[in-house]
């Protein structure tokens, strides 16, 4: 059952890396203004919701999400687990990875950038503020649980 857990924790990693590749040209729109045709000198004008700034947040965060996972996914492979303990790494990898993925995007929207509930030095508490904190908690605590049994883990034969 390991072995299974291992494989899907990779494919969520996976699936992660492509949503910061689609993310990477949502960034890259949001940086022209559109999308370009290049080489044919063609722009698509339209306004992407949010920043640059965040877009990137989500790309670049997504990618070492899925990187992370698919070394977890990896990792788990060298330890022995039982089936319980294997399954909460994975599930605490991946509530870990799409929790951040809702992190980034909705803390794009945020005043306050979602490292709070109530309203911070970076600006006002808002929906979208709401919804970036409590994925980002749960995901932070299933996180540190899936690394600490993956190092309590005796290694495998």
């Amino acid at each position: 059952m390991q072995r299974h857990y291992s494989i899907s924790l990779i494919r969520h990693g996976l699936a992660a890396i492509l949503v910061s590749l689609v993310t990477g040209f949502v960034l890259i729109f949001s940086m022209l203004g559109g999308a370009s045709l290049s080489p044919i000198p063609v722009l698509i004008e339209f306004t992407v919701p949010g920043s640059t700034a965040g877009w990137r947040t989500v790309h670049i965060g997504m990618m070492m999400n899925g990187i992370m996972a698919v070394a977890l996914g990896c990792a788990m492979r060298a330890v022995y687990l039982n089936d319980t303990q294997g399954f909460r790494v994975f599930m605490g990898t991946i509530i870990a990875v799409w929790a951040n993925f809702m992190f980034y995007l909705f803390g794009m929207f945020a005043p306050n950038r979602g490292l709070t509930l109530e309203s911070n030095v970076l600006g006002e508490a808002s929906l979208a503020g709401a919804l970036a904190f409590f994925p980002a908690l749960i995901g932070a605590v299933t996180l540190f649980y899936a690394v600490i049994s993956m190092l309590r883990a005796e290694p495998s034969d």
